[in-house]
C-alpha cells in the first residue's frame, strides 16, 4: 500500500502558505498604491496648472466666441479685443483702487494682531484661557536666526513658485485659447479611429460643462462681493472694500472659501466689541445662506448642479494631493470628471443612456418594487 506523504505541522503547512500567499499579495498591493500616490503628489502639481490653464482658455474662449457672435469681428479678433479689454480692465482696476485697497490692507495687517490681542487678554479671564496661553508660551517659535533663515528661504520659494504657477497657467491658457483646434487635434490622434467621434463630442460636453461652471461662479462672486460692500459699510466695520474682495475672491471655491472669509472680518468687529463682531459673524452667514440657497440654486437652473457631499471629498483629495490649488480646482475638476464619467462609462460602457434625465428617471435593469 502506498503510503502519503505526510504533511507539515498536522496539515497547517497549506493553509500557512496560504497565508504567506495573502500577506505577499496584501503586502504587494499596499506598496503598488503607495507608489502610485506617491507618483500622483509628484506629478499633480503640474496637473492643476495645466488644469488651471484650460480653465483660463475655457473662460476666454468663451468670452470672445460670445464677442464674436454679436459682432461683425472673427473668432481671431474678438479674443484679442478680449485679452486687451481685460489687460486694460486690470490696469484701471489697479491704477484706480490699488493705492487705497494697499492703504486698507496695511491697516488689515496692523489692526488684526490687536484683534488677536484683544482675543487673548478676554480669554485670560477663565483657567482654559490660561492653560492655552501657558502651553503656547513654552513653544518657541523661530529661536534661532539659522531658523529665521531658513523660514525666510522657505518664504521665497514659496513666493517664487506661486508667480511661475502663475506664469505658466498665464501662457498655458492664452496658448489654449489661441489655437485650440491644434490641441484638440492632437488630443484625438491619441484615440482609436472608431471612437474618435465620441471622444469629441465628450470633449464638447467638457468645455460646456466647464463654461457654464465658470459662469455660475462669477456671478455668485459679484453678487457676494457687493453684498459683503454693502452690509460692512452699513455697519461701520472699517476696510469694507478690502474685506469684501477677500470674501469675493474666496467664494470661488465653495464652502470652505466663506468660512474663511469670515475670520479677518470677526476680528475686526471685534476690535469695536463683542457686539459688532457678532453682527459681522451674522452678516457672514445671512450672505452665505442668501448665496447658498437662492443664488447658486438660480444660477445652477441654467449653469451645472454638483451635490455637496461630492465637492467636499474632492476638495478634501486635492488638498491631500496639491495643497491649496488642488482645493481651488477641486470643483471644475469634478464637474468635467462628472461628465466624462457619464459619456464614456455610463452611457459608453455600461449601455445607460439616462444619465441625464434626473435623479428621479428609473434605472434601466431596475423593476419598480411594490
Amino acid at each position: 500500500m502506498e503510503r502519503r506523504p505526510s504533511s507539515d505541522a498536522g496539515g497547517l503547512g497549506p493553509s500557512r502558505s496560504s497565508a504567506a500567499s495573502a500577506a505577499t499579495v496584501i503586502l504587494a498591493t499596499v506598496a503598488v498604491l503607495g507608489l502610485l500616490f506617491w507618483v500622483l503628489r509628484a506629478v499633480f502639481d503640474v496637473v492643476a496648472l495645466v488644469f488651471a490653464g484650460i480653465l483660463l482658455a475655457v473662460f476666454l474662449r468663451g468670452v470672445g466666441d460670445w464677442l464674436s457672435r454679436r459682432t461683425p469681428l472673427s473668432r481671431g479678433w474678438a479674443l484679442g479685443v478680449t485679452i486687451a479689454a481685460l489687460a486694460a480692465v486690470a490696469a484701471a482696476g489697479v491704477w484706480l483702487i490699488a493705492p487705497s485697497l494697499a492703504a486698507q490692507v496695511d491697516e488689515l495687517a496692523q489692526r488684526l494682531p490687536q484683534a488677536a490681542r484683544r482675543i487673548a487678554e478676554h480669554a485670560g479671564r477663565y483657567a482654559w484661557g490660561r492653560e492655552l496661553a501657558g502651553r503656547l508660551s513654552d513653544v518657541q517659535v523661530l529661536p534661532h536666526a539659522r531658523q529665521a533663515l531658513l523660514g525666510a528661504t522657505r518664504l521665497l520659494s514659496t513666493t517664487l513658485g506661486a508667480l511661475t504657477g502663475v506664469i505658466v497657467v498665464l501662457f498655458v491658457g492664452l496658448f489654449l485659447a489661441a489655437e485650440p483646434a491644434t490641441y484638440r487635434r492632437g488630443l484625438l490622434r491619441l484615440v482609436p479611429i472608431a471612437r474618435r467621434a465620441r471622444a469629441s463630442a465628450v470633449l464638447d460636453d467638457v468645455g460646456h460643462i466647464l463654461r457654464r461652471w465658470l459662469l455660475g461662479r462669477l456671478l455668485s462672486m459679484a453678487v457676494v462681493g457687493v453684498l459683503t460692500w454693502i452690509g460692512l459699510a452699513l455697519l461701520g466695520i472699517r476696510l469694507a472694500m478690502a474685506l469684501a474682495i477677500l470674501a469675493a475672491t474666496l467664494t470661488f471655491v465653495p464652502y470652505i472659501g466663506p468660512l474663511l472669509a469670515l475670520v479677518p472680518a470677526a476680528l475686526l468687529g471685534l476690535l469695536q466689541g463683542p457686539t459688532m463682531a457678532v453682527y459681522v459673524i451674522a452678516l457672514y452667514l445671512v450672505i452665505q445662506l442668501v448665496e447658498s440657497y437662492l443664488i447658486t440654486p438660480l444660477i445652477q437652473r441654467s449653469t451645472v448642479s454638483l451635490p455637496p457631499g461630492l465637492i467636499l471629498v474632492m476638495q478634501v483629495l486635492m488638498g491631500t494631493l496639491t495643497g491649496g490649488l488642488g482645493v481651488v480646482l477641486a470643483t471644475p475638476l469634478l464637474a468635467a470628471l462628472v461628465v466624462i464619467a457619464k459619456r464614456v462609462y455610463v452611457e459608453g460602457v455600461l449601455g445607460d443612456p439616462t444619465a441625464d434625465r434626473g435623479e428621479d428617471a428609473p434605472l434601466p435593469g431596475l423593476s419598480e418594487q411594490r
